[in-house]
């Protein structure tokens, strides 16, 4: 699939409102996509290169796109700057900037492509990585159309504004299987396990609901914490529960640990992640398990 697809069903979504034709939108291209896009797809559509609990971040803000832009479409800083305060976007800019160059150069980069090299953007780092960044976001700006222009510089902002979750998109993974949200139930439960949508999209689209199957909890991919319903008193709580044994609650933050014994222990340290309630990689907060085991 090329970009310049998948811009045009970044634009459906941007349209509508209705949560209802978002879920068809999504459905009609998960089944367009092929098995090695369509988790990239996933992802790109939440502005990231990677699952939520890998600590992997664009880390860009807006005066990166404008020099990048300006780099990209021979202007001047100052006028990326002009055109983003007119227009409140820096992904309608993106538009303005390419309408007014009359750029031609309308490659066909593929989604997989764009996904590369904005992965190897969010991973680089190190002493002259920003101008290094600049030009990768740079040279595929003058590879693309105006209207990919507007969603590729939305992507590393995290501003593509869509208006759904991993939720929708699990209701959208159940229409391309079923024709229905059937399966959804069954596609949430291996989201659980397994809260990385796209990684879930690559096994049904290459296994189908067979391959749900497979999905099972990952040393290093924390499990969904399943969270309790709130109720407005105690005496609701005792109502709805019944009679039951409480522990106090001291002071802290929730921390799912995941060790895991290298092969050659006596050469290796284990492998030690710890995740937050929200799935956030929180490993470097608590160096002192790295000693563990």
């Amino acid at each position: 699939m090329r970009f310049s697809d998948l811009a045009i069903f970044f634009k459906k979504l941007e349209e509508t409102s209705s949560r209802n034709t978002m879920t068809e939108i999504l459905a009609d291209l998960f089944r367009r996509a092929a098995p090695e896009e369509i988790g990239k797809i996933c992802y790109l559509l939440l502005g990231r290169a990677a699952p939520l609990f890998e600590p992997i971040e664009f880390g860009v803000a807006d005066k990166f796109i404008i020099r990048a832009l300006a780099r990209a479409y021979g202007v001047g800083e100052d006028h990326v700057r002009k055109e983003f305060k007119k227009l409140g976007d820096l992904g309608i800019a993106a538009e303005s900037c390419y309408h007014v160059l009359k750029h031609s150069n309308k490659g066909a980069l593929s989604v997989v492509d764009v996904f590369d090299r904005l992965d190897a953007l969010a991973r680089m780092g190190g002493a002259g990585s920003q101008e290094k960044k600049i030009g990768i976001l740079a040279d595929v700006l003058q590879s693309i159309d105006a209207l990919s222009a507007r969603y590729l510089v939305r992507i590393p902002l995290v501003k593509l504004r869509l208006g759904f979750s991993d939720m929708t998109m699990l209701d959208a993974l159940s229409w391309m299987l079923a024709g229905d949200k059937s399966l959804r139930g069954r596609l949430e439960d291996a989201y659980n396990v397994r809260p990385d949508i796209g990684y879930l999209a690559e096994t049904v689209k290459a296994h189908g609901f067979e391959g749900l199957k497979g999905v099972k909890a990952t040393v290093g991919a924390p499990i969904l914490p399943a969270l309790c319903q709130r109720l407005p008193t105690a005496d609701e709580m005792i109502k709805k529960m019944g009679k039951v044994a409480v522990e106090g609650k001291y002071d802290g933050t929730r921390v799912q640990i995941h060790w895991q014994k290298m092969p050659n222990a006596k050469c290796q340290m284990p492998n030690m992640k710890t995740f937050s309630r929200n799935l956030e990689n929180t490993t470097l907060m608590f160096p002192e398990l790295q000693g563990i085991g």
